[in-house]
């Protein structure tokens, strides 16, 4: 077999997806391409690699819900969206359910709507609550329904094996579990329970389920309300809960300093800019090599406008496993003594500092199986280091792995992601040795 030349990760990736998420092999994917299986290390390191890739594809496909739904319509349409991606992607829902860590790159979008569900009124718990049944429920549909409608040895669909097999021991009319006869409030003969029908093999049947879902939820928040009413007439001066905490809270004012050479010839980057600026509000964006191309920088202007932020984040490519050198230089320059560190420099005590950073290499490269050994993490310990110098809060980077080949539709998917962190009033903060 002749190498074909320039098989791109795209092109692995499309590749593995036709075949299916859990079925594809390394050969398959490369007899595909018409490659030999070494030519396709070149671009991707193991079928784990692979399989990240596609599910991050496939988080691109998830159409979440419009702003200002309900919260019943924003589980309505989540459920529809999970359905259809599920559709254009053979075997994603076996991978969801059998492998541990596959939900891991869709998190974003569930933090988002989980946000989305809250402000629409469920309680922070419920809605976390209603996203993992919601998913449990689309997935197991969908791995039924897939079955239902696949191929038998004997040729046959699967529900057609399982009708058959159900008339044979029990009858058509289910005689034998003792429902003959019966019929609805009109007369007419109800569907015999359990029996196979022909809804099973799509979604047909998911709209009662999350129907289920819904009116348990709504009842769940009916006793809630209750329990809330009777509690407060024996304790009028309790402490208020988070909910009510949450809605007193004042905006999270947010400062992203962009550190990087050349944005115009970007595309990670500049996307990620471009949303948080586009979120205006508490949010302001300042581009740093275009504030100081001489890196001459006003240390005073600087200090400003960190004192004015409560979440500071800094944004810029890895350049050798490090940053671009006026970020360097801006550290020296503003985090001076007496202000941002010392026995009187408390300047930014207490502030959030979040790393924004995009990566060339893909997440496989990095770790003790990876070509770099160290974790990202790892490479960032001396912002962690000096994080804890000046007293903020070093929260979990925000990280955009494979930023060499990702593709635009990853690149819009990671600008909303960022845009969900960015507006979110509570970030998780990084271990000390996380």
């Amino acid at each position: 077999m002749e190498p074909a030349a320039g098989i791109s990760r795209d092109e692995v990736v499309t590749a593995a997806l036709e075949i299916g998420i859990d079925s594809f092999t390394m050969g398959k994917v490369a007899r595909r391409l018409g490659v030999h299986p070494r030519d396709l290390e070149r671009t991707v390191s193991s079928r784990d690699d692979v399989v990240v890739a596609c599910l991050e594809r496939a988080t691109a496909d998830l159409r979440l819900p419009r702003a200002g739904l309900d919260w019943p319509d924003h589980l309505r349409y989540l459920a529809d969206s999970i359905w259809t991606m599920l559709e254009a992607h053979p075997g994603l829902d076996h991978t969801l359910i059998d492998v541990p860590w596959a939900y891991v790159p869709f998190m974003p979008a569930a933090k988002r709507s989980h946000t989305a569900l809250v402000e629409a009124g469920l309680r922070r718990e419920d809605a976390y609550l209603a996203l993992s049944y919601l998913a449990d429920t689309v997935l197991t549909a969908h791995r039924s329904a897939t079955a239902m409608r696949s191929p038998e040895p004997t040729g046959e669909r699967g529900i057609d094996a399982a009708t058959r097999m159900w008339d044979e021991r029990f009858g058509q009319g289910g005689a034998s579990f003792g429902l003959e006869g019966r019929s609805g409030h009109r007369g007419e003969a109800e569907p015999v329970p359990f029996r196979p029908e022909e809804s099973w093999v799509d979604a047909a049947s998911l709209g009662s389920k999350i129907e289920v879902l819904i009116e348990g939820l709504r009842a769940l928040s009916t006793v809630v309300t209750a329990d809330t009413s009777q509690a407060a007439v024996g304790y009028e001066s309790a402490a208020p809960t988070d909910a009510s905490t949450e809605e007193t809270e004042s905006p999270m004012k947010t400062l992203v300093l962009v550190f990087h050479p050349d944005l115009s010839t970007s595309r990670v980057n500049k996307a990620l800019a471009a949303r948080a600026q586009a979120l205006g509000g508490d949010i302001t964006v300042r581009y740093m090599y275009e504030l100081y191309p001489d890196f001459n920088i006003d240390v005073a202007a600087e200090q400003e406008a960190l004192m004015e932020a409560d979440r500071i984040v800094l944004q810029f490519p890895m350049y050798w496993l490090s940053c671009p050198p006026l970020l360097k230089k801006w550290e020296d320059d503003v985090w001076t003594y007496g202000w941002a560190y010392g026995s009187e420099g408390t300047a930014l005590h207490g502030k959030e500092l979040l790393l924004a950073i995009s990566v060339g290499g893909n997440a496989s490269a990095y770790g003790r199986d990876g070509v770099h050994v160290y974790t990202v993490h790892e490479f960032l310990r001396p912002f962690q280091g000096s994080s804890r110098v000046i007293g903020t809060k070093f929260m979990v980077p925000f990280l955009s792995m494979g930023a060499l080949e990702i593709t635009d539709e990853a690149i819009a998917q990671r600008a909303e992601d960022y845009a969900a962190v960015l507006s979110s009033a509570k970030l998780p903060a990084l271990e000390l040795f996380g």
